[in-house]
């Protein structure tokens, strides 16, 4: 049970954890956009695959395709569509195939200026697995704010996500979901071109008292103005909910329509 709600876990944060954006947004520049600012809406398609590791000798690969429609100029959609690899080995279940797909129902943005955003969204997360060890068999709805702040103009942006998850139907058998995310985010441009990213993400999960902290950094590269590579590491720091990985590594591609 323990290994099998991993993966929803992971599925949802994977990335919806990881919003994407265009640089000069904020400032009224729209020459070329890049990543990770959770208050930008902009329509474009992704894909890309996470490798986990976990203490227990479990490891997950994990690729999604996504795609995200700007809805005018306040509203937002989006849907992953994961496939996850499992290395647990076992003959009762698939080890691979399709994830739990998930939907932005709503994206919503309150507020906008110059240097700061506020927005909101309702997700959620459908029990589609093709097994027990591909997902969690819960449908789950996510809330989410976030807040986005330069603070330094064109160089150094802040983002903060307050995240709620709450499963409300699927398998009986299954554990419930109850938990909170919370993520900082600090992007550093290095140039136009290229820009770094920092991120620790906490979570409290209210059914078990869990806790769990990780770190990731993200390294990004736009060779065109629609069209973004990035490179992702990661360690968990401390904590016993199940989120907690040892490491991670991810690779991408993205699109901006």
């Amino acid at each position: 049970m323990k290994y099998r709600l991993t993966f929803l876990l992971m599925l949802l944060f994977v990335q919806n954890h990881y919003s994407q954006t265009e640089q000069d947004s904020l400032v009224h520049q729209e020459e070329q956009k890049v990543a990770e600012d959770p208050t930008q809406f902009l329509s474009r398609v992704e894909l890309f695959s996470e490798y986990q590791h976990f203490e227990n000798g479990i490891n997950l690969n994990i690729t999604t395709l996504r795609s995200v429609i700007k809805i005018g100029k306040r509203f937002t959609s989006r849907i992953d569509i994961p496939v996850v690899y499992n290395s647990k080995n076992t003959t009762d279940y698939k080890q691979f195939g399709l994830s739990d797909i998930s939907f932005r129902l709503l994206g919503y943005k309150i507020y906008q200026s110059k240097k700061e955003a506020l927005t909101l969204s309702i997700e959620v997360s459908l029990n589609t697995a093709q097994s027990p060890l591909l997902g969690s068999g819960k449908n789950v709805f996510l809330f989410m704010g976030s807040y986005t702040r330069f603070l330094i103009p064109k160089r150094l942006l802040f983002a903060g996500t307050l995240q709620q998850a709450n499963s409300f139907s699927g398998d009986e058998a299954r554990s419930d979901l109850s938990f909170s995310k919370l993520q900082l985010v600090l992007l550093y441009f290095l140039s136009k071109k290229s820009w770094v990213v920092i991120s620790p993400e906490y979570f409290m999960d209210y059914i078990r008292g869990q806790q769990a902290l990780n770190i990731e950094a993200r390294l990004a590269y736009a060779p065109l103005p629609k069209f973004n590579l990035w490179a992702k590491s990661g360690a968990g720091l401390y904590g016993d909910f199940i989120t907690r990985y040892q490491w991670t590594a991810e690779i991408g591609v993205r699109h901006f329509f």
